[in-house]
């Protein structure tokens, strides 16, 4: 029944799909020729012609819609990547549509292949978020449930039930959790409650508890110590109707946007993945290209007053050109206009403080409103960084941070930035280490445009009033 149900909404949306595609092309013909004021100099095609062109997009933009696994179940889907995947899959169609026009002798106006993009997207991702917006008011109604059992009764296995019971949109019915130790060892009768659920049996009464409850779904929740227990429950579950999802036990990995990958049919886990990967790292690029360029273009005349204030004030050069670690454990030569003395790091190499005596007096005007990173925007416009992430570190200090800090070069899977996460909460120079990482690794863990926007936001506000700026 639960497979059935499944299978018919799936179908539903595959239908309506078809009618938003089939319509949005129809719009986007109407539209064009009787809607917008634009010129026809070859005059108004029939319509027939652009019903046999939509008859034929739509079934190919249904496959295209399907390659990319929209007609799974999206339960526990983010959002955002559903309505992502959608956008990509509309992209295609059209440069497919594009395509076949060009062969058919442009035969489809490109206008109308642009305002069926823009209706399509605009319509499959409304459909989308109304679907899920209903599905999780029902689920949280108690409608539309999916019934379950944890195998396990330690950590891993109450952090799946707390994420189910936080998540009653989700629509997860936890029944209780199955002791992974045999009956041979008395665990059944040894615990009896779990995170606040009950303790049903053990693996061996996998089949009997999955029949007895109705559960559709067996989440395996195990430490990696009880492995043999995880064999049994799946031997046990071999032919059970109920569907077997796998929670690997990473608590004592260091993670990072932790996810799964398919390599040949076989599933490999991504402890640790940058997030700017694929599409993101194109966006994120483009996004630094565009910014960092048209920077350098309107703050020349001040980048060449600076210089030239520097110049006036004090020997030695107008760059101070260091080497520091960015993506991957590359070393890189950053600029920085230089706001102290020449020798001020003869005696070898070390945090700038508050006051520091070895600042010049331009430097520390332009230490105070952060104009001695502003030659940065060349690192960021030639991809050696980025305008947002973590802060780069002296070769010396990485390598001794990365003996003594937990996770400390997890932040070096991502390009280091102008400014960051932590700088903009005020963790800049001699701040505390480890507060810093913290604020990096969350950034990494949670990164998005619209993050790297709020950061930049922030910097901007912050920049004349941050007392940490040394």
């Amino acid at each position: 029944m639960f497979s059935r149900h499944r299978q018919l909404f799936a179908s539903a949306v595959f239908a309506l799909d078809a009618l938003l595609i089939f319509g949005s092309w129809l719009a986007a013909y109407w539209a064009r020729f009787h809607l917008l004021p634009l010129a026809a100099p070859l005059g108004i095609p029939p319509m027939r012609a652009y019903l046999w062109m939509g008859a034929v997009l739509t079934p190919v933009s249904l496959l295209v819609l399907r390659s990319f696994r929209l007609y799974r179940s999206a339960r526990t889907a983010r959002l955002s990547q559903e309505l992502l995947a959608v956008l990509q899959a509309i992209a295609i169609v059209a440069a497919l549509a594009a395509l076949g026009s060009y062969f058919l002798r442009g035969e489809v106006a490109r206008s109308v292949l642009l305002l069926f993009a823009v209706l399509a997207a605009f319509t499959l991702c409304g459909a989308r978020v109304a679907v899920r917006s209903t599905l999780r008011r029902l689920r949280r109604q108690g409608h539309n449930l999916r019934h379950v059992l944890i195998v396990g009764t330690g950590p891993m296995a109450a952090h799946v039930a707390r994420k189910m019971t936080l998540h009653a949109d989700y629509g997860f019915q936890v029944h209780g959790f199955v002791s992974a130790l045999p009956r041979a060892e008395g665990s059944a009768e040894s615990v009896t409650e779990a995170a606040g659920f009950p303790v049903l049996g053990c693996v061996d009464d996998l089949p009997e508890l999955v029949e007895r409850t109705g559960a559709q779904l067996v989440y395996l929740a195990l430490a990696r110590e009880e492995h043999e227990a995880e064999l049994l429950a799946l031997e046990r579950l071999s032919d059970s109707t109920a569907a077997v999802r796998l929670v690997p036990d990473l608590a004592r990995a260091f993670t990072l946007n932790a996810s799964v990958e398919d390599f040949d049919g076989m599933p490999v886990v991504l402890v640790t993945e940058s997030p700017d990967q694929g599409w993101n790292g194109v966006l994120k690029r483009a996004f630094d290209v565009v910014f960092a360029g048209a920077g350098l273009l309107v703050l020349w005349p001040v980048l060449l007053a600076i210089a030239v204030w520097i110049k006036l004030d004090s020997r030695g050069p107008v760059f101070f050109v260091q080497d520091r670690v960015g993506l991957n454990g590359r070393r890189f030569r950053m600029l920085k206009f230089r706001t102290m003395v020449p020798e001020a790091e003869s005696d070898g190499a070390r945090w700038t403080k508050k006051d520091d005596p070895r600042r010049t007096r331009a430097g520390a005007v332009l230490r105070k409103l952060s104009l001695d990173e502003l030659p940065q925007l060349w690192n960021v416009f030639v991809g050696a960084m980025s305008l947002v992430g973590p802060r780069p570190e002296q070769p010396l200090f990485v390598h001794q941070f990365r003996a003594s800090v937990p996770r400390y070069m997890l932040r070096h899977h991502v390009k280091a930035g102008i400014t960051g996460w932590a700088q903009v909460n005020g963790l800049r120079g001699d701040t505390p280490l480890e507060r810093r990482i913290e604020y990096d690794l969350y950034y990494i863990e949670h990164w998005s445009m619209a993050f790297d926007l709020k950061i930049l936001a922030l910097t901007v506000v912050r920049l004349f009033r941050d007392p940490s700026a040394v």
